[in-house]
């Protein structure tokens, strides 16, 4: 919104208020500068011996010193001699009092034309906000007059926006910025030591010493110093920078936007873009380049730059028609056209889309994600964020929801790109990698041992999926229609629940089951892996895209044998790896040249399909997953993965162990009072993994208390192992155990458990459950462990378990 200013005041109230002045006019000011001063008499000398009246001077000096009202000179002047007369000392003293009102009433002058200045120059800035208010006013009505379709072509044009004065440090609200000339800046954030639109503000609030000085200043007839000097130095060497090279606006995205504001914060993100192309000037500042390094030596610092690995540049190097690198001295040492060899060879971006001699449209999907495969982002939301002007489409932004953003993109650039480079992503075959292209006719291993949920979609999880399909382009229909000697329909495709609802060329690569019409080169049930289950069926979608080599590109789509629907699953896992799609020339041998061949009956044939596009839900891992404490996965050697094998409690210390309420309940029914270290209402057990123990008592009148000790294997079975939990069980008498001493030994080695560890550690119990029985009584106490969230799954390194205590008589049990 345009900031609003109060209407100019009355000149009066101006001039009273004005800064310029020391404080406010007295009230009688233009009153006494209007009456006439006294006349007095110059009469002769008279002799000192005379005596004069003392109320005769008082009156002179009191009528020359208060020339307020006339009245009063009159009645002085009534009351004294005509005659009368007064020294030259009182004609000079008076003179000077004069003169030092004469000099007042001048400062009293300027100070009013001053005030009446900056009265006029409030008048005219507020009669330019209004101006300019009016006319985005205009602007926003016209624009919601729009159709829908309308507005979305015209979202692009119309955007307002906040830009930095270069002389003073001002936000100022620019309706149309297109009419503006101005820089904008480009570089990597540093935590800690940006500024943020609030921050910038909350400059220009001066303190009361600072307005005073300001007041003084411009008494003084000079500039009060900007708020530049409190700004952080790269905004205030940005400014610097800019303004001497004659731009009076500057925009910069840590500043300039009002990220408090969701509407502001979606409406500038889906226009940075725009910004950049419409720039001046771009200022590339890189923080890690000193001024002596050189550019185009391998290895240099400007090849390794932070700025060439975050996700946002990428549409800031490419936008801007100029762009200009600075080193962080804050010197100029080239630009994005006398560095553009340099540029592509660090980026991959061509030297033409730099240098805007061909247009981005002409670059296929593929080949700008690949752009951004190998850049970071802090968000993950901006990886798709930063993506936006890249492809030319729009979306809301929603930070929070992590990948979905990612698949959002993509379904908006499938809407407004024809280009099935989308698709082919992630695990490719080409024939100049060497693959042995043998194992497409053979069957492929079943879901049910190996997953790669990320690999089964049409969309790409992130943009790190596209790192190796650079050289992906789109083929025209006229040309794909003769490459696969059929006529296909311009594609058409409906994001259905089931999938993206699609109809594709298809062509059978693998049935397990010999068929009557199969012909040659078809692999039957003889050719398939050993211990692999035939339970799919495997075809070639057939794709308008191709490789460097123009190679047709196709992908791997597979369902179940029995399945009467049209629904399937991208890719396939051989024993050499996982693959989504692969060149046409690598499935020659197995297809036997049909693809073309409208007679052969494995000639590619128009299908309607349905594949999933996205996971219905987004796997999360926990903390200490993320920290690789427990591993759920392991890695192949064919870079493969497998799950991991449950694996069964360890019952490890530090442990907190929970007493069981129902079997408490049990026991005091029975009679037995439990008493636990802490209060008796607490239960839970805080066992470390030092030698302390914690008790457990059971105690009944008429009989022997029962003692149960939690505590940590004293004997070290290894020294970066976790201790076992254990259990003493004894009655009568508290449970101790003699702890051994403590032995350093090398860290990866494990001792043999002995006979005694073997009886209470818990994990070596059966079900984790232990039965001890009192001797002479043949009273038994039956201890039962469960497992709520182990050692390696929680994300305080301390696992959690449930204990069950049951105590049975000698006659019960019997």
């Amino acid at each position: 919104m345009i900031p609003t200013r109060t209407r100019a005041p009355l000149l009066p109230v101006a001039i009273s208020q004005s800064p310029l002045l020391s404080g406010p006019l007295p009230d009688d000011l233009f009153s006494a500068l209007v009456k006439p001063l006294p006349t007095i008499t110059i009469g002769l000398y008279e002799p000192p011996s005379t005596p004069r009246p003392s109320a005769k001077r008082s009156s002179i000096h009191h009528t020359a010193r208060r020339p307020t009202s006339p009245s009063s000179a009159s009645s002085s002047s009534s009351s004294a001699s005509p005659t009368s007369s007064i020294t030259s000392k009182e004609v000079i003293s008076l003179l000077n009092l004069l003169e030092s009102m004469e000099n007042d009433v001048a400062t009293e002058v300027q100070r009013v034309r001053l005030g009446i200045q900056e009265a006029r120059m409030l008048v005219r800035e507020c009669r330019e906000d209004c101006r300019a208010r009016q006319k985005a006013l205009r602007k926003r009505r016209d624009r919601e007059r729009r159709d829908t379709k309308g507005a979305d072509d015209d979202f692009w044009l119309d955007v307002d926006m906040w830009l930095l004065d270069t002389s003073n440090g001002k936000l100022c609200y620019i309706a149309d910025p297109a009419q503006e000339n101005y820089a904008i800046l480009s570089h990597v954030w540093i935590t800690g030591k940006e500024q943020s639109f609030q921050d910038l503000q909350r400059l220009h609030e001066l303190s009361t010493t600072e307005a005073l000085h300001d007041r003084a200043t411009r008494l003084t007839g000079r500039t009060p110093r900007s708020v530049l000097w409190k700004a952080s130095e790269k905004i205030r060497e940005c400014c610097a920078f800019a303004r001497v090279r004659g731009y009076r606006w500057l925009w910069v995205d840590t500043c300039c936007i009002d990220k408090t504001s969701s509407a502001e914060l979606s409406e500038a993100i889906n226009s940075m873009y725009q910004w950049y192309q419409q720039a001046g000037v771009c200022y590339a500042f890189l923080h890690d380049v000193d001024d002596e390094d050189d550019p185009r030596a391998p290895g240099s610092q400007f090849r390794q730059s932070r700025w060439f690995r975050r996700g946002w540049t990428l549409q800031e190097l490419i936008a801007p028609q100029e762009l200009v690198f600075i080193g962080k001295q804050w010197r100029p040492f080239g630009t994005k056209a006398s560095l553009a060899d340099v540029v592509e060879e660090v980026t991959g971006v061509e030297r033409a889309i730099l240098e805007h001699r061909r247009p981005l449209s002409s670059v296929s999907v593929a080949r700008r994600m690949a752009w951004a495969a190998k850049r970071k982002t802090t968000r993950v939301e901006d990886e798709a964020y930063s993506l936006m002007g890249i492809f030319g489409v729009n979306i809301p932004t929603i930070y929070g929801e992590g990948r979905n953003a990612f698949y959002r993109l993509q379904e908006e650039i499938l809407r407004h790109i024809p280009d099935q480079s989308i698709f082919v992503w992630g695990p490719l075959v080409f024939d100049r990698y060497k693959w042995p292209c043998a194992y497409f006719g053979q069957s492929p291993i079943a879901d049910s041992e190996f997953e790669d949920p990320p690999y089964r979609y049409l969309f790409a999880p992130s943009p790190t999926a596209f790192d190796h399909s650079a050289s992906i382009s789109p083929m025209p229909l006229d040309d794909f229609q003769r490459e696969i000697g059929m006529e296909v329909p311009v594609p058409e495709y409906t994001i259905t629940s089931y999938g993206i609802h699609a109809s594709l060329p298809l062509v059978p690569l693998w049935r397990p089951e010999a068929e009557a019409d199969q012909g040659p080169g078809i692999p039957t049930q003889q050719t398939q892996q050993p211990g692999t289950q035939q339970q799919v069926k495997v075809y070639v979608a057939l794709l308008a895209c191709k490789d460097a080599e123009d190679g047709l590109m196709a992908l791997l789509l597979r369902a179940p044998l029995d399945q009467g629907h049209d629904q399937y699953t991208a890719g396939c896992r051989y024993s050499a790896g996982f693959v989504r799609g692969t060149s046409l020339r690598c499935l020659q041998e197995v297809l036997s040249s049909s693809v073309g061949n409208s007679s052969n009956n494995r000639a590619p044939k128009l299908s309607s399909v349905y594949v999933p596009y996205r996971p219905f839900e987004l796997p999360v891992q926990s903390y200490a997953e993320r920290h690789a404490r427990r591993r759920r996965r392991y890695n192949l050697e064919d870079g493969s993965s497998l799950d991991a094998p449950p694996r069964p409690p360890r019952f490890e210390c530090p442990c907190e162990v929970v007493i069981e309420r129902w079997s408490i309940a049990r026991l005091r029914k029975a009679g037995y009072a439990i008493r636990v270290p802490s209060n008796d209402d607490n239960t839970a057990l805080q066992v470390s993994d030092e030698d302390p123990s914690v008790q457990i008592v059971l105690s009944r009148s008429g009989g022997a208390d029962v003692y149960v000790a939690l505590r940590p294997c004293t004997v070290t079975h290894g020294s970066i192992l976790p201790q076992p939990l254990t259990v003493l069980v004894a009655f009568g008498t508290p449970a101790v155990e003699s702890p051994a001493p403590r032995v350093a030994r090398f860290m990866y080695s494990i001792e043999p458990m002995s006979e005694t560890c073997k009886k209470i550690h818990v994990r070596e119990w059966t079900d984790a459950a232990q039965e001890f029985v009192e001797s002479g009584t043949g009273r038994t106490v039956r201890l039962s462990f469960t497992s709520w969230t182990d050692y390696l799954d929680s994300g305080n390194c301390s696992g959690m378990y449930s204990l069950a205590i049951e105590v049975r008589e000698a006659s019960a049990s019997g």
